[in-house]
């Protein structure tokens, strides 16, 4: 994938691009923000950076993309969902999407797991009946205030770890339990969270290493693979049971590779973070374990960046520092 910090050329596409997103009053302040919220992972370089690289360095392709985003993001009033939804509903929503685990490879990018077990028919209706809610964030509002908090807290909390951007994380997908009547059944789910990954988050996945795969594995990726986003398909790699642990530790320390795919690290789906040891000394060891609900980096009076744990409870919105790097 092109580093547009590599070199002059490409920097040159990135100043360009940015000045044509500023006459569009793209890069304006995000509605919704609050006072001392960074926009890492809105409108800042490195998203650009992702667009850009999504159409293949061309900025006007990018521009439209980039500008279709802005716009949905606005529609949705994301940056204030983010801020108010309730942790009740973002951490139910949580549990039918990816999540980082707290471990990064050995480039420093994120860990995301997957246990597709957990999208089972009960799950799913309940996730096809926000499409439409009286009260409280739709189902686009939820599954976004989720995808958020990989572009405003994770990726930013490992570009700090890493000392170097970080802008793309490692998707680990268990499929162990994938029958083909699943296959059919989550083919909307796999439609929408590719449509909207390709939209808004563009770039931000590396590799999605598809684990465990069953032998008739083959017949299920038939029905999914045309409800799924070309640019995401093309960004899978298949492994059956004795290839997973092989081609995990090429890039994943093994401490960090979860157990049932070989590796130390228990891990179940929808659990909290579990950070590795730079991180906990980068937040602090008492961050061990982050707390539940949406979490986003702030700047405060002295130009230092804090965590800030935010979204509602039945007391009122929350707004918790958490460290201060």
């Amino acid at each position: 994938m092109v580093c547009l910090e590599s070199n002059t050329a490409s920097a040159a596409v990135l100043a360009s691009f940015k000045a044509r997103c500023a006459e569009q009053g793209l890069l304006d302040r995000p509605q919704g923000l609050q006072e001392g919220d960074v926009v890492d992972g809105l409108t800042d370089d490195l998203t650009l950076l992702r667009f850009l690289q999504a159409r293949q360095l061309d900025p006007s392709s990018a521009l439209q993309q980039f500008e279709a985003a802005i716009h949905f993001r606005r529609d949705k009033n994301l940056a204030h969902i983010y801020d108010t939804i309730s942790i009740q509903d973002y951490e139910a929503t949580r549990q039918l999407y990816p999540n980082w685990i707290g471990r990064r490879d050995t480039h420093g990018r994120p860990l995301v797991f997957l246990d597709v077990a957990n999208l089972h028919p009960a799950a799913l209706t309940r996730w096809r009946s926000t499409r439409s809610v009286e009260a409280g964030p739709d189902l686009a509002q939820r599954a976004c205030a989720v995808l958020d908090a990989l572009t405003r807290f994770v990726l930013p909390l490992c570009t700090a770890a890493a000392a170097q951007p970080i802008t793309k994380s490692i998707f680990l997908i268990d499929m162990k339990a994938i029958t083909i009547k699943q296959g059919w059944n989550v083919r909307d789910f796999a439609k929408e969270i590719s449509g909207t990954l390709a939209t808004c988050y563009p770039e931000t996945i590396e590799t999605i290493y598809v684990c465990n795969a069953p032998v008739y594995f083959s017949t299920v990726w038939a029905i999914v693979k045309n409800f799924i986003d070309p640019v995401t398909a093309d960004k899978m790699v298949f492994l059956n049971d004795s290839q997973v642990y092989p081609a995990l530790e090429t890039i994943i320390d093994h401490a960090n590779i979860p157990q049932q795919f070989g590796g130390a690290l228990p891990v179940t789906h929808g659990m909290p973070p579990d950070l590795d040891p730079d991180l906990r000394l980068l937040l602090g060891e008492e961050k061990a374990v982050l707390p539940e609900g949406p979490l986003k980096w702030t700047e405060d009076d002295s130009g230092r960046r804090v965590l800030v744990a935010t979204g509602s409870t039945e007391e009122g919105l929350r707004r918790e520092c958490l460290a201060t790097l």
